[in-house]
């Protein structure tokens, strides 16, 4: 089973049971009532091994999260936001959407339109600055570019794409030409100051995407 999914059977999971043990008046509901069900919940699901350990991540960090913080973790609210996300772009029953070359395009027109310094037309392939006169910039090695893309234009290799710029609105530039990324470093990537985000095939990503902030729910 893939990492997408596997993240939506978790997710889904973990939801319903919520709302059956809510249901059943075996919990009441409310923050406090549901947060340490779902704390108690993850932590059967990891000892009972009923996920794959390509989850095994987000598990361990949501369990940690909701000992150290309680009602404030917001595990549920996180739960949903995947939930939300996962569903718009994989929906149930439809065959999966191949990432193309045109919207790769429109990415790039749109961050152009926002007057962002571009960088495509270089191989990347050494640590490397980008002077971007306080802009935001976006980079992209040339020749992995190339090689990304097959004939037919659509996306049959993960592409490292190079940011800077507050995530949010990245993100959601991406979002808007149906882009799902995940986040590999925080400026800390082979161009200096810059965030590393990856672009897959089908935007079935290995990993837990970066979540649009206005797809919470």
């Amino acid at each position: 089973m893939n990492y997408v999914e596997e993240i939506q059977r978790l997710v889904d999971t973990a939801l319903n049971e919520l709302e059956k043990a809510i249901s059943e008046k075996k919990i009441q509901s409310g923050p406090v009532s549901e947060e340490a069900f779902l704390c108690r919940w993850i932590a059967q699901a990891i000892k009972k091994q009923r996920f794959g350990n390509i989850v095994a991540r987000e598990m361990t960090t949501w369990l940690q999260q909701g000992r150290s913080m309680g009602k404030h973790a917001n595990v549920k609210g996180h739960l949903l936001h995947i939930q939300n996300v996962y569903q718009h772009f994989f929906p149930d029953g439809e065959p999966p959407a191949p990432v193309t070359h045109r919207q790769f395009e429109e990415l790039i027109a749109s961050l152009d339109n926002e007057e962002w310094m571009v960088h495509t037309e270089y191989e990347i392939n050494r640590k490397v600055r980008v002077i971007s006169d306080g802009l935001y910039s976006f980079a992209v090695c040339s020749e992995t570019m190339v090689k990304a893309f097959d004939g037919r234009g659509v996306l049959v290799k993960p592409l490292s794409l190079f940011v800077r710029c507050p995530e949010p609105m990245f993100v959601k530039l991406a979002t808007k030409q149906n882009l799902l990324v995940s986040k590999v470093s925080d400026y800390k990537s082979i161009v200096k100051y810059h965030a590393e985000y990856m672009l897959w095939p089908e935007n079935r990503a290995t990993c837990l995407a970066v979540l649009p902030e206005e797809m919470k729910v």
